[in-house]
């Protein structure tokens, strides 16, 4: 929602056996258990495989043919685009939206101190904030959060490349709420304040539920100041999908009891219990209702009324902020926030448009694996240019620290290929470095196979277009294998890790292709 923001808490506690499979696509906290921490081999330990990994498929067995058609379609029916033309944005720049907020920024509501303490509701002031609550004061954690939205605001400004200095005066009214009516009789929730099912916020005011974690009560109360911030100082927060989606990125944070980090990946969630945003994507696409970014960018106002929508948002923005493709475009969306319509998202689809194929399958393979850590920018797909596969072969080099890696050599379908490699790279640093082989290390398992070994899989720019996205279920090669493609397409390789997993590997296989006789 734009001004006026709805949200509901996170705190479904039931596990949800998510199931094993394939999709369509178009180019275009909950009880999950945390991904395990990669371990040194022990020597006389027995490696067991566990459950493959939810929410993706698994790599084929060896040396079966490539791009096999996936039984099922666990993503929504895509709509078609509008050829409708699209409409320019306004004109104007980031200076003169701040000059705009700067004329309006100390507009605060007149209310009753005397009255408000009356009814038992304290009142704590920040620089930027003040804050109205009937929390008891033994709840230490809320005496922190004016200092905890101080710390935020900076923040905002160096996101958003906003002066610091021009919101010296810019202060919010905050309540955080326990027993409603008592704010009802004094003055600080008024007839024009809806229900709402945790947070709420209009103007220069916003209104949050008391939470039952210290971490998700944060996460609201810098959620609606994101929103203010946008409204006030870009003004505006843009359609559905970029509002939303913008409060939840920015509203996910790191707090040590210091320093404060905004935009935070967190590793496990742990560290953000009741916030559920992964859980959320996991169990959508479990439940063949997943959502193409072309799907998310169509929200309407009313789409946030449910869960599941503040979870795809926030996947959409986290993916677009950090993928090397899209990260320029989004950025520069913040410009173009005084439109709410679908406009806004016609022109940043637009701006894309030529790669739009690449990042779309990208968005399907985080939709498919997606887990706390997901190193978006690490685990984008390397393309280059492709040439046909010289007849005497070729070797290329596949890195550890990536995901999928073009060879950049063309196969053809039908025709069969041996696949051979050799080398040492590292997948973990602590607590000691963790050696590994193109076979893979069997101590640990990623997507049902051993760690690090070679993955193959044969992918155009039009294999995920309304299709599972051949890089989704790849061909296990290992230290030799063969492949015969069903597809014209080029080489891509891999080495298999988790997606969450790939900053602290290290070093490169070395690859040799050529074409044999079947």
């Amino acid at each position: 929602m734009f001004e006026q923001n709805y949200h509901r808490s996170f705190r479904t506690l039931a596990l949800f056996a998510l199931a094993l499979c394939s999709l369509g696509w178009l180019a275009s906290c909950g009880p999950m258990p945390a991904p395990a921490v990669k371990k040194k081999p022990a020597p006389k330990k027995v490696a067991q495989k566990p459950a493959a990994k939810p929410a993706q498929a698994s790599p084929k067995t060896a040396n079966n043919n490539a791009n096999d058609e996936p039984p099922s379609r666990p993503f929504l029916p895509q709509v078609p685009e509008s050829d409708a033309p699209i409409k320019p944005r306004k004109a104007g720049t980031l200076s003169d939206l701040v000059k705009r907020g700067e004329a309006t920024q100390n507009d605060l509501p007149e209310l009753d101190d005397g009255k408000i303490a009356a009814a038992g509701i304290r009142k704590l002031t920040g620089k930027h904030l003040i804050l109205y609550t009937d929390v008891p004061a033994t709840v230490e954690e809320v005496q922190k959060l004016p200092q905890i939205f101080d710390l935020a605001v900076p923040e905002l400004c160096k996101y958003f490349g906003v002066d610091p200095s021009k919101l010296e005066q810019w202060k919010l009214v905050g309540c955080l709420i326990e027993d409603k009516p008592r704010f009802q009789g004094c003055g600080l929730y008024n007839g024009d304040v809806p229900d709402f099912p945790n947070g709420f916020h209009k103007g220069s005011q916003f209104w949050l539920y008391n939470q039952p974690s210290d971490y998700y009560r944060r996460h609201l109360m810098i959620h609606e100041g994101v929103h203010a911030f946008m409204s006030h100082w870009l003004g505006g927060a843009g359609p559905p999908w970029y509002s939303e989606g913008m409060a939840e990125l920015l509203g996910t944070h790191e707090w040590d009891g210091q320093q404060l980090k905004l935009g935070f990946n967190p590793p496990d969630k742990t560290q953000v219990p009741y916030w559920g945003r992964v859980k959320i994507v996991r169990d959508e696409y479990a439940a063949q209702r997943g959502m193409t970014l072309l799907d998310i960018f169509r929200y309407d106002g009313q789409a946030h009324l449910k869960n599941e929508a503040y979870g795809w948002c926030w996947a959409a923005t986290s993916f677009l902020n950090q993928h090397p493709q899209t990260r320029e475009a989004f950025l520069a969306l913040k410009t173009d926030t005084q439109d709410r319509s679908i406009e806004f998202s016609r022109r940043l689809h637009e701006k894309l448009k030529p790669q739009w194929p690449e990042i779309a399958e990208d968005w399907q393979l985080y939709v498919m694996q997606l887990e706390y850590g997901y190193d978006v920018a690490r685990a984008a797909t390397v393309r280059k240019e492709s040439v046909p596969l010289p007849a005497a072969g070729a070797t290329v080099n596949v890195a550890a620290d990536r995901a999928w890696q073009s060879t950049g050599f063309e196969v053809t379908a039908g025709k069969t290929y041996e696949i051979s490699a050799s080398g040492r790279y590292q997948l973990a640093r602590e607590p000691k470095p963790w050696m590994a082989e193109p076979n893979g290390i069997t101590i640990e398992y990623h997507q049902g196979q051993p760690l690090g070994i070679l993955l193959a899989a044969v992918t155009s720019p039009a294999a995920a277009v309304n299709a599972i996205s051949p890089l989704a279920t790849p061909d296990i090669i290992g230290t030799s294998g063969r492949l015969t493609p069903r597809h014209n397409g080029t080489l891509y390789l891999s080495l298999n890790d988790s997606p969450s997993k790939l900053a602290d590997n290290s070093g490169a296989c070395t690859v040799q292709i050529r074409e044999v006789m079947p």
